[in-house]
Order: structure tokens, then C-alpha cells, then sequence
């Protein structure tokens, strides 16, 4: 099985134990769709009206120009800018359900706004749903809150999922540190039939799929949900309302206020800054998505799309950048056994899942992940 490692990390960098939330910009700002043709010709929009595949109205308004932006990953794109009219006005209104239980699996998956969800659950034979509500990134707790603030919304939905899976049973994989998520379903699991939880070490890539799938020696027939997607679902089937807003974390030691913030996609994260951190961060580096797999980037045009999970900031550091001293300890820490000096001496392509790792572990200080996402050897 793939070795993983833990991290190092600050144990005093926690968010506070609340949410703020920041849910009225002045503008919204929606990435081009993939295809020209799939552009809507209407200037005004209406709060969870279907723009294109997968992207949903977050607020009601005039479009009023185009402006260029980046996304979570660094890419730049068109953004059409909506001027929000802060009236709400919705496309569709469906009343809340009642009840979710007693909903078949067609009702369920139809229910559904995202196709990438509808796709996942339109399988017969399923034998275990496995939920990751872990956060792999240091210091971004995103689906650690989100599982503490609607621990009973997510196992509604899952135990209407389970009444269409017969012999299914689901597992909520939760780090063995996350006390006080694991107290929390606790006291609730109790009501919930084939509904248990997976405790696990506290171990870098532990929550993401292939790496728990064998950590939990899970079989075929299986489902792999993150916490933050059975939440949407939960959104859809009972609210009956699109993904609009979501959770970030604001963290690192290089601030003093580090927030869990609830905002709404399409914020330009300036703003969000210009409220909540209005002092000088120049002394700060700043990491966009983590340390580990993020990138660093100009906060004045990244937009949050569901792809943006937290910003870290870290007090600058002196590292003195040296040779490579042919230590092997890239090509052993890599947990898909890929060697990274092939890309960094010889720039060749070699399959890489960007986690980090090398760069982490380099004692010459080498970044190794500029060469492994194409840069030349220096």
C-alpha cells in the first residue's frame, strides 16, 4: 500500500470555532462557458437561473461587462460580471420537502442540479458509499465545519440514499484528531441504521480517493462522495435550491484573525480582504487552495468558484536555495512513485498529482513543483 506521511504544522493555527459570512457583494463574476454557443443572450439574470452546465445564478442582476479574472488554479478566463441588484429575485421557487426519507432514487438523482452528482449516483449496485469529511491541506478545515454545522442534514440525505441501496452501507471517513467532529456524529449515529464512521490517521492525501479507498481496503461497487457534496446534495433534494455559496478558510500565521468564512461564489476575493483584512500583508506569502497543493497568486483578480477551498497566509522565510545533493528523497516521499528529478535535470513529462510533497521534503529548498508543472532546469 502507498506510504503516507504526516505533516508538520502549527498546532496554534486554528480558526475560531464560528462562521462569518460575507453574502453581498456588489458584483458577481461567472467564468465563460467552455462553449461560445452555450452563452445566454439575457442581460438580466435571476438567483438560480442555469446559466450554462453545472452553473447556477448566484445572485439576481444586469451583466455590465467582461473582465478577465483567474481561477482558484491560477488560469486566467473571461469573466462575465453581473451587477447584483440585492433583490433575489429567484428563476424557479419549489417548496421545501418535508420529508426526504420516503424519496425514491429516481425522485433523488432527478432532484439533483449538478450532473457530476447525478452521475455518481446512477449505478444499481452499490455495496458501500464512502464519505471523505477530511481536509488533506494544513490549516484549511473546510469540510470539518461544514460536517459540525449540518451533521444531521448530511445523514438525512444519506439514509435516503441508503432506503434505495439494498445491503448498502455507508462510511464517514473522519481524521482520529477531529475530536470534536467525531463527537458530534457521535451523538447522532445513534438514530441512523448502517451509517457508521472510519477513523483514520492523521496523514497527508489521507481524504482523497485513491489513497482512502485502500487505506479502508474498500471493494468494488462503491461511491465516493466528499462531506461538501452530500451537503449539496442535501441542498437540492430537501431545499430544492442550486449550490450558491460555500465555505473558505482564511488561515496562517501570518494574520492574526483566521476566519471560516460562508461566501457566495462569484466574490471577488479583494473584497472579501478589504473587510476582513484591511491591513498590510506584504510581509506574507500567500498560498491559494494550501501550502501543499496550492499556488500563489494576485488576490486582486482570483474570483471564488467551487474550486477555491482556502487562502493561507505565512510569515516570509529566508531559505537559501542550494545544488541538488542527489539525496533520493523526492522520488521516495512521491506516493505514485514518480521521479521528480526527471522533470527538474532532464525536463522531461512525468505523472505527477501535484501534491507537494517534493518540495516539502527537498533539504536543498529546490521547488521542485514549478519543473513538474513545466518549467526549465536553471
Amino acid at each position: 500500500m502507498t506510504k503516507l506521511m504526516k505533516l508538520d504544522k502549527e498546532n496554534e493555527i486554528q480558526v475560531k470555532n464560528h462562521i462569518e459570512e460575507y453574502l453581498t457583494p456588489d458584483f458577481v463574476f461567472v467564468p465563460f462557458p467552455p462553449k461560445k454557443e452555450d452563452l445566454k443572450k439575457e442581460v438580466y439574470i435571476k438567483k438560480g437561473e442555469l446559466l450554462y452546465k453545472n452553473v447556477y445564478a448566484p445572485v439576481s442582476g444586469k451583466l455590465i461587462k467582461v473582465e478577465n479574472c483567474l481561477l482558484p488554479s491560477g488560469k486566467p478566463t473571461n469573466f462575465l460580471v453581473y451587477a447584483n441588484d440585492f433583490q433575489e429575485k429567484r428563476e424557479k421557487i419549489f417548496p421545501t420537502r418535508k420529508k426526504i426519507s420516503n424519496l425514491s432514487k429516481e425522485e433523488i438523482v432527478e432532484s439533483l442540479y449538478n450532473t457530476h452528482l447525478k452521475e455518481k449516483l446512477n449505478y444499481n449496485n452499490i455495496s458501500t458509499i464512502l464519505v471523505s469529511g477530511i481536509d488533506d491541506e494544513p490549516y484549511i478545515e473546510n469540510e470539518s465545519f461544514l460536517q459540525r454545522e449540518h451533521t444531521k442534514d448530511i445523514l438525512d440525505l444519506l439514509d435516503a440514499l441508503l432506503n434505495n441501496y439494498s445491503n448498502c452501507k455507508v462510511y464517514i471517513a473522519l481524521k482520529n484528531t477531529d475530536s470534536k467532529t467525531i463527537m458530534i456524529y457521535h451523538n447522532l449515529l445513534g438514530s441512523y441504521k448502517n451509517i457508521e464512521l472510519k477513523l483514520v490517521e492523521d496523514l497527508f492525501l489521507i481524504g482523497k480517493e485513491p489513497f482512502l479507498v485502500k487505506y479502508l481496503r474498500i471493494k468494488n461497487d462503491f461511491i465516493f462522495l466528499k462531506a461538501s457534496e452530500v451537503y449539496e446534495m442535501y441542498l437540492n433534494v430537501k431545499k430544492r435550491i442550486p449550490f450558491l455559496e460555500k465555505y473558505i478558510t482564511i488561515s496562517g500565521n501570518g494574520i492574526q484573525r483566521r476566519l471560516l468564512l460562508k461566501v457566495k461564489l462569484g466574490t471577488k476575493v479583494i473584497e472579501i480582504f478589504k473587510k476582513f483584512y484591511p491591513e498590510n500583508l506584504s510581509d506574507c506569502v500567500l498560498y491559494v487552495n494550501g501550502m501543499m497543493q496550492g499556488v500563489q497568486l494576485d488576490l486582486n483578480q482570483l474570483i471564488v468558484t467551487k474550486d477555491l477551498d482556502g487562502i493561507i497566509l505565512m510569515k516570509k522565510q529566508k531559505k537559501i536555495r542550494r545544488k541538488c545533493i542527489k539525496c533520493g528523497k523526492c522520488i521516495r516521499i512521491c506516493p505514485i512513485h514518480s521521479n521528480p528529478l526527471l522533470a527538474y535535470k532532464l525536463g522531461m513529462n512525468v505523472r505527477c498529482i501535484h501534491c507537494g510533497l517534493c518540495t516539502y521534503i527537498c533539504p536543498s529548498y529546490i521547488p521542485l513543483y514549478k519543473y513538474l508543472n513545466g518549467d526549465k532546469y536553471e
